[in-house]
């Protein structure tokens, strides 16, 4: 049989599919990922010859391994001792082990587990009832704490909005997540952030008032996307509020809507007609009050396609109109999703507005 040889250069991940990958083992060079699942594989290989062993009998842990789906790498945690030589049964019992490790070790702890609960409800509009998805992070420690309620109005549900905001527990506060109606789990239709999802955002902030571990006198609401839409309608509306935090949204809808892309108008005609008055109704700006109690941060992305970044502008220079105290943070390579740049910006904004207060 004829031995191929293959000179420095990178196979593309269409020569290296899951049945390949299962027959051809490189004497040498390195294996790694390139994306999710085994079908993204890619193999540097020297100038030494590749063979074409008989199918091993334990290949199938190997091909099947998604080496991305914890952000461990095959070099990482094979450390180049089963590379050069086809799989033996050592050398796929010591992969499975350590995806398992892997997989232990990026789900949390007992003690994190036990302090996420369910936060599910219902609420009604008129005749029509709504089923709220939600969850609730508790922190250790002691006593009546701040509140922070997180609408998700992006894709994604409230168990995975939950699993993202520990840090936030981890600095003396209770966390809630929910979806608003027409997202994740929550019965919907979403109406473009109609009337319902304000009164879920509202039916929320009464059961976390009502918490025997919350301090109903420190409460804040953040929201994502039209999530920061429903946040901003409840901050017109509910006094009760001590912090705003509004991620990526837009807050004039009469201005928004000329501008939006093509892809956004389509979304939106699914849900509602986009006549004046329609519109008008999911204004934040204007529903503003002359005076706002609550301290409003405002977080966006510069190069946001969904949402321009003029949303936020205008909203900010309205707030400080009002006189009303607001942090504005503008991310210049960001987009629409922000992810973990928040992150340090929000923590020493709810520290000292939300938190330190009394």
């Amino acid at each position: 049989m004829r031995t191929p040889t293959v000179d420095h250069r990178r196979l593309s991940a269409t020569a290296l599919r899951d049945d390949s990958l299962r027959y051809w083992i490189p004497r040498s060079g390195s294996l790694h990922s390139e994306g999710q699942g085994a079908r993204h594989w890619e193999c540097a290989l020297t100038s030494h010859p590749v063979r074409k062993p008989a199918k091993p009998r334990y290949a199938r842990p190997y091909a099947r391994w998604k080496p991305r789906a914890h952000g461990v790498s095959l070099t990482s945690l094979m450390g180049g001792a089963c590379l050069g030589a086809r799989v033996t049964r050592a050398c796929a019992l010591a992969i499975l082990a350590a995806q398992i490790a892997a997989c232990r070790a990026a789900l949390p702890s007992s003690s994190q587990q036990s302090r996420v609960g369910p936060f599910s409800f219902q609420v009604a509009l008129g005749q029509n009832q709504y089923q709220i998805e939600g969850y609730l992070a508790r922190s250790d420690e002691p006593g009546r704490l701040p509140a922070l309620l997180v609408l998700n109005g992006a894709a994604g549900g409230a168990e995975r909005c939950i699993a993202k905001e520990g840090y936030l527990t981890a600095i003396g506060m209770q966390v809630a997540c929910i979806s608003i109606p027409g997202y994740g789990a929550s019965s919907g239709p979403s109406r473009f952030v109609g009337p319902q999802a304000v009164a879920a955002a509202r039916r929320a902030l009464d059961l976390l008032a009502a918490r025997p571990d919350v301090d109903l006198h420190r409460l804040g609401v953040w929201g994502f996307a039209n999530g920061a839409v429903a946040a901003g309608l409840t901050m017109d509306s509910d006094p009760r509020l001590k912090v705003v935090v509004l991620e990526s949204g837009a807050y004039d809808m009469l201005s928004f809507w000329p501008e939006a892309a093509w892809t956004t108008k389509l979304a939106i005609l699914r849900e509602v007609w986009p006549s004046r008055r329609i519109l008008s109704k999911r204004s934040v700006i204007a529903h503003l009050p002359r005076k706002l109690g609550c301290r409003v941060l405002i977080l966006h992305g510069e190069r946001d396609r969904r949402m321009p970044v003029l949303q936020a502008r205008e909203l900010e220079r309205a707030l400080r109109d009002r006189g009303t105290h607001v942090e504005a943070h503008y991310f210049p390579r960001e987009q629409h999703i922000l992810g973990a740049s928040v992150e340090a910006p929000l923590k020493d904004f709810l520290r000292e507005n939300l938190i330190a207060i009394n």
